[in-house]
């Protein structure tokens, strides 16, 4: 009798692991289990300045966990990856000094940070920047030579607007050069500081040869509307004094 349920016990225990084992032989699934945690955040905070023609200022914030970062740039193009561009930085600063030269630049600079953790992880995140400054020199020499034209119009037709517009232009350069930074055009020695003076004594011989003129022209009678020659096919007033007087002597 007690054989009969001890065997039977056994087929109990027996018979489900078979049918279980044959299953998983006969029928499976592949699972691919994919996990991924939180590694970081991208810099944040990125700000590019313009320093001068050959510097461009780059800050920004690590975040939390960050060690280092990484800068790639190129130009005309952002680096898509951490392999792309030219590596321009590495390390755990939060600010760059990119000197770089702005002036025979012809193509946009285009800046992309990655964050590094302490134990190597990459943040597959970045920050991108494009930043296309105009050159102060540049921009200074096109105004210098706007200037120099306008002076040598003013004194060669006299002219009442292109006087005062040369004098402004020349007051503007000389105001840049006051409350503008002027490393940029090789006057930051003391004694070089006297050529400021130099656009602002060009705006007013350009305004005195202006008042000269109207002075004269009104001591004979004309206003500055008169300076120039009358228009063509209308006889001038001399003309029209100068055959009034003809006819007055054949009458």
């Amino acid at each position: 009798m007690w054989r009969g349920l001890l065997l039977l016990l056994l087929l109990l225990f027996i018979v489900p692991q078979g049918v279980v084992l044959a299953g998983n032989l006969t029928d499976y699934t592949d699972i691919t289990v994919t996990a991924r945690g939180y590694v970081g955040a991208a810099p944040s905070g990125l700000t590019v300045a313009y320093i001068s023609d050959y510097e461009v200022g780059l800050n920004w914030t690590k975040g939390v966990d960050i060690e280092n970062t990484m800068i790639r740039v190129d130009w005309g193009r952002t680096p898509t990856s951490r392999t792309d561009g030219y590596l321009l930085y590495y390390g755990n600063a939060t600010s760059y000094l990119h000197f770089t030269s702005i002036a025979t630049g012809t193509a946009p600079i285009h800046y992309a940070l990655w964050n590094q953790r302490a134990d190597g992880m990459w943040v597959e995140d970045s920050t991108t920047a494009e930043v296309s400054f105009m050159s102060l020199t540049v921009l200074f020499v096109a105004t210098l030579i706007l200037g120099l034209a306008l002076f040598i119009a003013a004194f060669r037709w006299k002219d009442i607007l292109l006087s005062y517009a040369a004098a402004l232009t020349w007051m503007a350069i000389g105001f840049w050069w006051i409350v503008g930074d002027l490393t940029n055009f090789g006057l930051s020695e003391d004694w070089s500081r006297i050529l400021v003076y130099v656009p602002f004594v060009l705006a007013f011989s350009v305004l005195l040869r202006l008042w000269n003129t109207e002075i004269k022209m009104e001591s004979k009678g004309k206003s500055w509307t008169e300076w120039g020659p009358a228009p063509k096919g209308e006889p001038s007033n001399r003309r029209l004094e100068y055959r009034k007087m003809l006819r007055e002597r054949i009458r």
